[in-house]
Parts: C-alpha cells; structure tokens; sequence
C-alpha cells in the first residue's frame, strides 16, 4: 500500500496565502466539532432526495468522514490553494473557494432530488478539484512536491519527488473518470470532483481570457504555442505579426490616432504633478494598448514624481519598467529600486538580487558605500525574514 501527500509547489507567490491557511484552520476546528457533536452535525451535511437547501451548499464542503479524509483534502488544498492565491490575493480566493463548492453542491443536491436511497456528501473535494484544474491551466509546468509513503506488511519506506501540475492534475482526472466511467451513471464522489473541476476550468479560462490574471506566458496556452520559452522581443514581434493579421489598416489608424493622444495626455497630467492618476492612466493604457510603452523621458518623471509624494511601493513595478525597457547606465535606478526593496517592501531576497547585477563602475564613492551598506542591511533582514514574497519570473 502507498499514498502520497502534496505539500508544496515552486510556482511564483505574489501574495501570501492568507485564506489558504485561513479555510484549512475552518476544516480543522469544523471536524473537530464533528466529533464532538456528531448528531449535532448531521443537517448540515449535502442531503440527497430531500429537497434543496441551500445552507448546506455551503456547510457541506468544510465537514469530512474521518481523519484520513481532513488530512489529505487539506494538505491538497495546501498546494494548491498556495498557487491560486499567490496569484489572485486572499479576496478573490476565498470568493472561489465558496463559489466552487456552492455550485458544485448545488449542481448535485439538484440532481438527487428524485433519489429515493437517501444519503448525502460532504468534504473540500470538489472545492480542490476546481483549484486543481486552475492551477492545470496557469500553471501546468510548474512543480508540486510530494512525500511518498509506501507500507509493505512491516516494513515502512518514505521519499520525497516533485511532479509537474499537467502531470499530476491529469492523472488525477483521468482516475476520477475511470472510476466513473466503471460505476455507471450514478452519482459519486467522482461526479463532484469532475464538477468541481469543470468550474475550476471555466473560471480560470475567463480570468486568463479576461487578463485579471498574469501567468507570465507560463500558462497552458502561452506553454502549448511555445511562448514561454520565447524571449521578450521573440514574443512581442509574435503579438504584433498576429494583430497585423487581424486587424484592418483604419484599424491600425485609429489604434495609432489614439496612442499619441494618450501620450500627450499622460505627459500633461505627469507636468501637473498629479503622479498618481498619471499612473492609473499608465495601467489602463497598458490594459487597452497592447503595444503600450511610455517614453523613457515621461517613465523617469512618473517615478520621480511618485517618490517626491513618498508613493515608493506603487513606484516599484515602474522601476522595473524601466530598467526592462532602458537598461542603459541603470546603475542608479537599481540602487534605489534595491533600497525600497529593503527599507519599504522587506523583500531583501530580491535586493540583493538587483544589488549583484549593480555595474559599480557607474557609482561614485559615495553611492559605493550607499550600495555596501544597503547589502549588509539586505543581508541581515533576510536571516529574519522565513518566507519572502515573490513578484520574480519563472
């Protein structure tokens, strides 16, 4: 006998997982007031063939049958919760936890109403499915680890592997297929993990479509054309050869028309020190223009503009434009980018990145000794810091 537990995943954690740690404590202290209350607990599990009742839409996906079931729904739920959430932020995640589990209970409480037999369902299982089929579709290449134990009458051997999400999530589904495809018509466990699943699946494709996710071209789509392995400009000369497929030359008229219009809108807010709503103008341009790149000249003013009004985290994302689109002579914007990492976002992991790729030779003495400092500051805040955030790529 053997059984593997996820634990872990190397995707990218742009936000801590608050909720994911948040639902799983729910679970824990929801079974242990199970036992505790066992009679007490009943209504509030999925009933079958006795009408519909939506509270135990809701109340049915935080109770399990037994230990076992708790503990590998909630280390599943672990790896998995993790990627979403690092990438949606706790909101948005707790918003599709209970989405998924009350659609995927309600879908199954409707299908049992002329059931005779009675009986009912509980547990996450569907909530994760639907966060496995999430994470198939932004993050298929990414890595979960896994502790593997396998008992062979006494004898007992344990193992640590990592296998890719396309892997793992497949496998997965293709089991729950098979077991239904073998029982029949009836509805199972099965039938509420695939629910869960097809949510998951519909969602996480609108978000993508929908760009109110970034995957970094390491989504399922962007890995099967091959655009994840693409650099930058390969990517970008792929995008502007597929919109000058599509669109008609008024098309690329008006598209043009509006850029430079844009643009000298921008430019006039960023002379009227107004540097937050010239950022929001940059972010809602860089949603509508896909080709959208501002000057380096109004970039730099922009930053200038956002730290002279002490607005440094929302500068960051900027500085980073800027040292992506002008590397030229970067020397200073990435010490000062390295200092707002220390000092205001305690992200001293990716100061020190920033800080090695510095080009001392553009820095004079007393900007040498800001840099010698700022790593030793850098240096001693990430022993103190366990779990830092990541906005890196893969």
């Amino acid at each position: 006998m053997f059984f593997f537990i996820p634990y872990g995943t190397d995707a990218p954690i742009y936000h801590w997982p608050i909720i994911t740690v948040f639902m799983i404590a729910v679970n824990c202290v929801v079974f242990g007031l199970q036992l505790a209350y066992p009679e007490q607990a009943r209504p509030f599990i999925l009933t079958f063939g006795n009408g519909l009742h939506p509270a135990q839409w809701i109340t049915s996906n935080f109770m399990h049958v037994g230990i076992m079931h708790l503990a590998g729904n909630m280390f599943a739920l672990w790896a998995f919760s993790l990627i979403i959430e690092g990438k949606l932020g706790w909101l948005k995640t707790l918003v599709l936890y209970l989405g998924i589990g009350i659609i995927g209970s309600a879908i199954v409480q409707y299908m049992m109403l002329g059931s005779l037999r009675g009986g009912g369902g509980l547990g996450a299982s569907g909530i994760i499915y639907g966060l496995m089929a999430m994470s198939l579709i932004w993050a298929p290449v990414n890595k979960i680890q896994c502790f593997l134990v396998v008992v062979l009458f006494v004898f007992i051997r344990t193992a640590n592997f990592e296998i890719s999400i396309m892997a793992m999530v497949g496998l997965m589904l293709l089991l729950q297929i098979t077991i239904q495809f073998f029982i029949g018509m009836q509805i199972s466990s099965a039938v509420m993990h695939l629910l869960g699943a097809s949510v998951g699946f519909a969602v996480a494709i609108a978000l993508l479509k929908a760009r109110l996710v970034d995957c970094e071209n390491w989504d399922l789509f962007s890995v099967l054309a091959g655009r994840n392995t693409m650099t930058e400009e390969e990517r970008e000369q792929a995008e502007h050869k597929n919109q000058a497929s599509q669109q008609e030359p008024e098309e690329k008229i008006d598209q043009q028309s509006l850029r430079e219009a844009a643009l000298k809108e921008i430019h006039e807010i960023i002379q009227n020190a107004q540097p937050q709503l010239a950022l929001k103008f940059h972010q809602r341009m860089s949603r509508e223009l896909r080709d959208w790149i501002l000057p380096q000249n109004d970039l730099f003013n922009l930053i200038l503009a956002l730290h002279k009004n002490k607005l440094w985290s929302e500068s960051v994302p900027l500085m980073k434009e800027h040292l992506k689109r002008y590397p030229q002579k970067s020397a200073l914007m990435q010490l000062k980018l390295a200092q707002i990492l220390v000092t205001i976002e305690n992200r001293p992991v990716q100061a020190l990145k920033l800080l090695a790729e510095i080009n001392q030779s553009e820095l004079d003495a007393r900007q040498s000794e800001i840099l010698q400092k700022l790593r030793a500051k850098a240096e001693q805040l990430r022993d103190q810091v366990p779990y830092e955030i990541s906005d890196q790529e893969q």
